[in-house]
């Protein structure tokens, strides 16, 4: 009984801070992780869009690469292809052209053995698959022929 008197003593020290300790290191540890180089990131992409200017060439958030014809305050028009062209927001501008596939490569560069690879493996799986469909088609016709012939005789 006595024993247990020091233990309450001992949690109750702690007070109300301590129990919120841990979840207040969690949301400073999520702020310096991922809030703070997000609104880094979304700096840098208005700095940008604000340096938008005719003959840039940039990629849209659907993916389009063009040309930029013309540039208003929110709006830019940009080439898509020899004589389309289409209006679309600042916004919707993703980057210029040269980050965007360099981006891209650096991405695919990571992920693009392995893609590779499983695309071979793949391929010679299909390989050995047909091969054996060929050979069980072949066996199936070379008895259907004998049984054929068995019956006429």
């Amino acid at each position: 009984m006595f024993a247990s008197t020091p233990m309450l003593l001992a949690e109750g020290a702690m007070g109300p801070l301590g129990d919120f300790l841990p979840f207040i290191l969690m949301i400073g540890v999520f702020y310096f992780l991922v809030l703070r180089p997000m609104s880094k990131q979304e700096k840098e992409r208005k700095q940008r869009l604000s340096e938008l200017k005719r003959g840039d060439r940039v990629v849209l958030t659907g993916g389009l690469i063009g040309r930029i014809s013309r540039v208003d305050e929110d709006i830019v028009v940009v080439e898509i292809a020899d004589k389309v062209k289409v209006r679309v927001l600042k916004k919707d501008v993703a980057d210029f052209e040269e980050a965007a596939l360099s981006q891209a490569k650096k991405d695919r560069g990571d992920k693009g053995d392995k893609g590779a690879k499983a695309k071979d493996d793949k391929a010679k799986d299909d390989k050995d698959t047909k091969a054996k469909d060929d050979e069980k088609g072949a066996r199936a016709n070379d008895d259907d022929g004998g049984d054929a012939s068995r019956k006429a005789g």
